[in-house]
């Protein structure tokens, strides 16, 4: 709201009160505070609708926020031992496979990477690896 000083609102009633009159002069007023009051109100209900709108979009994205949240503080974890033993020089950064090229951490679990070159290639020669008996 602009502001308005007491010497500046004076002027303002002068003027209105030589324009109008002194009889139409309450007139007047109420016709202005009504005009402030449903101005105040329109304005409280815009802010509402845009908060409204605000909230709608931001609800998806604070669930995704929440369920990310979990797998990056696991992978967080999952990192910090290891490159903790790289900055203090215990570890190697990581393996070098000479059959699949590999330069990273030694898998915990499933295939090596010489293995998954070699059912790579078994794959690209038209074998159905689905075929075998399971140990």
């Amino acid at each position: 709201m602009p502001d308005v000083s007491l010497t500046e609102f004076a002027i303002i009633g002068l003027v209105v009160l030589i324009v109008f009159g002194p009889k139409r002069l309450p007139e007047i007023s109420r016709k202005a505070g009504q005009w402030a009051r449903e101005l105040r109100s329109i304005s409280r209900e815009f802010r509402r609708g845009i908060e409204r709108e605000v909230a709608v979009i931001n609800e998806p994205l604070r669930e995704i926020k929440e369920d990310l949240a979990g797998p990056l503080q696991q992978v967080k974890k999952d990192l910090e031992q290891p490159l903790r033993d790289i900055e203090k020089g215990e570890a190697q950064p990581g393996q070098v496979d000479e059959v699949a090229g590999w330069i990273g951490p030694v898998p915990s679990a499933g295939p090596t990477p010489s293995e998954a070159m070699e059912d790579l290639e078994r794959i690209e020669s038209g074998e159905n690896l689905l075929d075998e008996d399971a140990d």
